[in-house]
C-alpha cells in the first residue's frame, strides 16, 4: 500500500509498479501525474492540484478506481489503453477535458462507471473513443449532473445500461458509431443548441428510457407522467434529426415512437373498452401497416396494389356488364370465323383464352375504378358485386387520403 497526501512534487510518475492500493490525496504537482504499465487493486486520486495533466495508460486495476475533485490547471485527464475490473468514478474534476480511449471496463455486479460534475464547477469536455463497457444487467454507466462544453462518444461498445442524467451540452454533442446492447436513458438531458450529431441506428430497437421507465409493462403504461417523459425524449430526438436533414433517422425514430404510443392505446382500450379507444388503437395499427406511420408512402402504394388485386379476385366470381359485352363480341367474331369455313382446331382455344383474359382485365379494371373513385356514377355490375364496389370505393378513399398526407409529409420534411 502507498498513500501520499499533502505533499509537493515536481513530477509524479509511477511506471511498472504493483500496488495493493495507491492513494494520492491533496497533493500539489507542478508538472504531470503519470501512471503507466502498473497493476493495482485500488487507486484513489483525490483533491490534487496538477499543473499539467493526469495521464493513466496501460494500467490494470483489479478493484475500484476513484479520480475525484482534482484540479488540472493546464491540460487534461487522459486515460488510454486502461483495464478495470471494478467500479470507476470520475467526479467533479476541474479540468478542461477528459479523454478516455481504447480502454476496457469490466464493471462488476451492481457496479458502475460514473462521470459527474457539480453544478458550481465550470463546464468541460468529455471524449470517449473506442472503449468497451462490459457487465451484467445490474451494471451501469452514468453521465450524471454534468455540464459539458463538448460531449463526444464515438466507436464505443456498451454492453450495460447507459444513463444520461441532468446533463447540459453547451456547444457540441456527438453520439457516433456506438453499439448499445442495453438501454439508453435520457433524464433531464438538455441537447446542444449549436450542434448535435447522432444517428438513430445506435438507439433503435426500443432502447430509449426515461430513467428506468420503458413503457412496456401494464404498471408502466398506467403511469401517464412517465409515459409523457419517454415520448418527449423520442420527440426531442426526432426534432434533432429533422433539423440535421437526416430523414432516415427521423422517420425511424418517429415510427418507433408511434409504436410505443400504440402500446398505451392498446392498454387504454383494455382498461376502458369504448368504441373511441378501440378506434384510436386500430388506427395506430392501420397506419403502421399501410404507411409505417406516415414515413413510407411507397409502402402505401404496395399495400394499395394488394387491395386492388384482392377485390379483383372477388370480382371474378361476379361477372359485370363489361364481361358480358366482351364475351358477346368474342363469340360473334368466332361465328364469323367459322362461316368463312377455315380450320377451327385452334379457334376454340383462342375463344377460351380470350374470354379468360378479358374477364381478368375487366376484373382488375373494375377494381381500380372502384378503388380510386368514390361515387363514380353507374356501377357496371349487379347484386353482391355492387356492394363490393361500394366497400372498395370507401376503402380506397380512406387509404388514398392517408397516402396523400404521408406523401406531403415526406416532401415537406
Amino acid at each position: 500500500n502507498l498513500s501520499l497526501s499533502n505533499s509537493f512534487f515536481d513530477n509524479q510518475k509511477f511506471n511498472n509498479c504493483f500496488f495493493e492500493s495507491l492513494v494520492l490525496d491533496q497533493n500539489k504537482i507542478s508538472n504531470a501525474l503519470e501512471l503507466s504499465n502498473s497493476k493495482l487493486n485500488v487507486i484513489e486520486i483525490k483533491g490534487n492540484v496538477v499543473d499539467y495533466e493526469i495521464y493513466i495508460t496501460k494500467d490494470s486495476i483489479v478493484g475500484d478506481t476513484y479520480i475525484e475533485n482534482n484540479e488540472v490547471s493546464d491540460g487534461e485527464i487522459v486515460i488510454s489503453k486502461f483495464y478495470s475490473n471494478g467500479s470507476v468514478t470520475l467526479g467533479n474534476n476541474q479540468v478542461s477535458g477528459i479523454l478516455i480511449e481504447d480502454s476496457d471496463f469490466n464493471i462488476p455486479e451492481y457496479g458502475e462507471f460514473n462521470n459527474y460534475k457539480l453544478a458550481e464547477n465550470s463546464s468541460s469536455d468529455l471524449y470517449l473513443t473506442g472503449n468497451s463497457f462490459r457487465g451484467d444487467s445490474t451494471s451501469k454507466v452514468y453521465f450524471s449532473k454534468g455540464n459539458y462544453l463538448n460531449l463526444d462518444l464515438r466507436d464505443n461498445q456498451f454492453e450495460v445500461n447507459v444513463f444520461f442524467v441532468e446533463n447540459k451540452i453547451e456547444e457540441r454533442f456527438f453520439l457516433v458509431n456506438n453499439s448499445f446492447l442495453g438501454h439508453v436513458s435520457f433524464e433531464k438531458f438538455l441537447f446542444s443548441e449549436t450542434w448535435n450529431e447522432l444517428y438513430w441506428k445506435q438507439l433503435s430497437g426500443y432502447k430509449l428510457r426515461f430513467a428506468d421507465y420503458a413503457g412496456e409493462t401494464k404498471e408502466e403504461l398506467s403511469d401517464e407522467i412517465g409515459f409523457s417523459n419517454l415520448i418527449n425524449i423520442y420527440k426531442g430526438l426526432h426534432t434533432i434529426f429533422l433539423s440535421r436533414g437526416d430523414l432516415e433517422s427521423a422517420n425511424a425514430c418517429y415510427s418507433e415512437m408511434k409504436q410505443v404510443q400504440g402500446r398505451r392505446l392498446k392498454y387504454l382500450f383494455k382498461e376502458d373498452s369504448t368504441f373511441g379507444n378501440f378506434l384510436r388503437w386500430q388506427l395506430n395499427v392501420l397506419l403502421k401497416i399501410y404507411t409505417n406511420h406516415g414515413t413510407d408512402p411507397g409502402l402505401a402504394v404496395v399495400m394499395s396494389f394488394f387491395v386492388i388485386l384482392l377485390f379483383a379476385m372477388l370480382y371474378l366470381f361476379f361477372p359485370s356488364e363489361w364481361d358480358r359485352d366482351s364475351v358477346t363480341r368474342l363469340l360473334i367474331s368466332y361465328e364469323q370465323f367459322l362461316q368463312r369455313k377455315k380450320k377451327a382446331n385452334v379457334a376454340p382455344l383462342l375463344v377460351v383464352f380470350g374470354s379468360v383474359t378479358l374477364t381478368l382485365i375487366n376484373a382488375v379494371t373494375l377494381s381500380i375504378n372502384s378503388f380510386v373513385t368514390l361515387g363514380f356514377g353507374s356501377i357496371p355490375t349487379k347484386g353482391f358485386a355492387r356492394y363490393l364496389c361500394i366497400i372498395e370505393g370507401f376503402i380506397g378513399w380512406f387509404l388514398l387520403s392517408i397516402f396523400t398526407v404521408a406523401l406531403i409529409n415526406q416532401v415537406l420534411a
